[in-house]
């Protein structure tokens, strides 16, 4: 008898050791969806301009095809669900609208310095290069 619960007991560590063993593989679903993606989407694209950054949606209006609807989740060893999602308008073909979880962030490369107001601010004989204006060789 001792030895029946000896073995069970030794049966119960085992099983409950390989349990903890157990790998849970991440679960993606839906299209993946980077910042990157994102910033490179902005008003006045056509459809096709948008299904080329970001793919074909998961989620298509059946009855208008205004709407565009970007969904990705991710769950790493079973661990929480990262969820994305970004619904894109579009007015005859063209953006119109971006909202979601993501939004577009500006870059420095997009911020400019004003332009002057008037065109009489700008003199033309100013050089604000570091280069010497270059000067025609003197016919010899």
């Amino acid at each position: 008898m001792q030895k029946k619960i000896l073995n069970l007991l030794a049966l119960f560590i085992l099983i409950f050791s390989l349990s903890a063993c157990i790998h849970k593989v991440d679960v993606e679903q839906g299209n993946v969806i980077t910042q990157d993606m994102i910033n490179q989407l902005h008003p006045g694209m056509t459809s096709d301009q948008v299904q080329f950054i970001m793919g074909h949606p998961v989620l298509v209006e059946t009855f208008e095809n205004n709407r565009a609807d970007y969904v990705y989740t991710f769950q790493p060893n079973g661990g929480s669900i990262t969820k994305k999602r970004i619904t894109l308008l579009f007015n005859g073909g063209v953006l119109t609208s971006i909202s979601g979880t993501l939004h577009p962030e500006l870059s420095q490369t997009t911020v400019s310095t004003p332009l002057p107001t008037s065109n009489d601010a700008v003199d033309p004989n100013i050089h604000t290069d570091t280069n010497p204006p270059k000067t025609a060789p003197a016919d010899q």
